[in-house]
C-alpha cells in the first residue's frame, strides 16, 4: 500500500498541534490551595492579609509553580468557624485562620492559652507559640482533621480596654461598667472577676451596643480602635493587656498528607516565613492605631504596676476556678504552661545576653 508522503505530512502535523492542545506545556497543572479568612483583603489594615499574600509568592515560587493559592479575603468563605470546618475535609478550604475565640470551639483545650496575663510581653509569646511545647500542645488536632501551622498575633497581641464612662486605673472603677466580651465564657470569667459585668455579644452587635449604652466599653487589639472608629462612641483606653488575642492558623490534615514530602516542608517553610513576617506588621499596627486614638481626643492611660497587680491577682483566680472547676480543664497543664512561659523568658534573657552582650 502505497502512502502519499504528502497526506502523510499533514496527518502527523495534525497529531502533533492535538498534542500539544491536549498536554500541558508544563507537565502538571498547578494545585490550587484556598485560604479563607474574615480579615479584609487590604495590605495596609491588618496583619493577615499581608502574611498570606507573602505565603503566596514564597510557595508559588519555591515549588517553581506546582500551587497556585487563592486568598479569600473579607469573610467571602464564611465565618472562621465556617471557614475552619471547610477546612477538616480540605476539599474546597485546605487553610483557615481563627481566631482564639472561634479556634477553641474546635479544640476547647486551647482555652488553657487564652487564660489572663499569661504572657510578660511579645518576644516572650513569639518564643512560647514557637517551643516545642506549644508544637506537643497542637499534635492532637490531626484527630479532628486539622494541622497547626502556627499562631500569629490578632491584632498586635495585647488588647486594651475602651470605654465611655470613665478612665479604668484601678478595679474599682469597674464597678457599675458594662464590658462587652466574645460570647467565650474564658473572656466572660476573667472580666467578671475583674469586677466589671461582663456583656457577651457578637461583634456586629457591637457598635450598637456602644452608642446605645447596652455597653460602656470593649476590648480589643488597639488596631481595632481605628477600624471601627471606637472614638465615635469611646473616650477612654487603658492599657489593661488582661488578653494575648492570637490567630492560629491550620491546613487540612487530610489534604496536607496528600502531599509531596518536599511540598510538606515547602509549605510548612513558607507559612512559618509568613508568620514572623506578620508578627512585626502586627506591632507596628497596633502602634500606629494607639497615635491615632490620641490624634481623635482618646484618653489613653497605662496602669501603675501596683494597680495592676491587683487585676493580675483578680484575673488569675478568677479565671483559675473557671477553667478548673467549670470547664474541666487540668489544674496541671495550666500549671504546666505557666512553666513553660517563664521558661521561655528566661532562656531568652539568658541566650540573648550571652549572644550579645559578651
Amino acid at each position: 500500500m502505497k502512502i502519499n508522503k504528502h497526506r502523510f505530512a499533514i496527518l502527523i502535523a495534525v497529531f502533533f498541534c492535538l498534542g500539544l492542545f491536549f498536554t500541558p506545556l508544563s507537565g502538571h497543572a498547578a494545585e490550587k490551595l484556598a485560604i479563607g479568612t474574615v480579615y479584609p483583603a487590604d495590605m495596609t489594615n491588618n496583619e493577615v492579609y499581608p502574611a498570606l499574600m507573602y505565603f503566596k509568592t514564597l510557595l508559588e515560587e519555591q515549588s517553581g509553580g506546582a500551587y497556585e493559592v487563592e486568598i479569600f479575603g473579607g469573610g467571602q468563605l464564611g465565618s472562621e468557624v465556617e471557614v475552619t470546618r471547610e477546612c477538616q475535609t480540605g476539599a474546597t478550604v485546605q487553610m483557615s485562620i481563627a481566631s482564639s475565640g472561634a479556634f477553641s470551639s474546635f479544640y476547647k483545650k486551647y482555652q488553657a492559652i487564652i487564660g489572663p496575663y499569661l504572657f510578660p510581653d511579645r518576644m516572650t509569646a513569639w518564643g512560647f507559640f514557637d517551643s516545642d511545647f506549644f508544637a506537643e500542645f497542637m499534635n492532637e488536632l490531626p484527630a479532628i482533621g486539622l494541622r497547626y501551622l502556627g499562631t500569629m498575633d490578632d491584632g498586635g497581641g495585647f488588647v486594651v480596654l475602651t470605654n465611655n464612662l470613665r478612665q479604668v486605673s484601678t478595679p474599682a472603677d469597674f464597678k457599675g461598667m458594662r464590658i462587652r466580651t466574645e460570647e467565650n465564657p474564658a473572656h466572660m470569667a476573667i472580666m467578671n472577676a475583674m469586677g466589671a459585668a461582663a456583656t457577651p455579644m457578637a461583634w456586629g452587635e457591637v457598635a450598637t451596643a456602644l452608642a446605645t449604652g447596652t455597653a460602656h466599653g470593649q476590648f480589643n487589639a488597639p488596631s481595632i480602635i481605628t477600624w471601627a472608629k471606637l472614638w465615635e462612641t469611646q473616650k477612654y483606653v487603658t492599657f489593661l493587656n488582661h488578653i494575648y488575642n492570637t490567630n492560629t492558623w491550620m491546613v487540612s490534615d487530610k489534604w496536607f498528607n496528600k502531599q509531596s514530602p518536599e511540598n510538606q516542608r515547602l509549605i510548612i517553610e513558607s507559612a512559618r516565613a509568613a508568620i514572623i513576617y506578620s508578627r512585626g506588621l502586627a506591632a507596628h499596627l497596633s502602634e500606629l492605631a494607639v497615635d491615632e486614638s490620641k490624634k481623635q481626643g482618646m484618653k489613653i492611660n497605662y496602669i501603675d504596676p501596683k494597680e495592676m497587680a491587683k487585676f493580675k491577682k483578680m484575673a488569675k483566680e478568677g479565671y483559675r476556678k473557671w477553667a478548673v472547676d467549670d470547664f474541666g480543664l487540668s489544674a496541671q497543664l495550666l500549671d504546666a504552661i505557666d512553666q513553660e512561659v517563664a521558661r521561655v523568658k528566661n532562656d531568652q534573657a539568658g541566650e540573648f545576653y550571652n549572644r550579645y552582650g559578651k
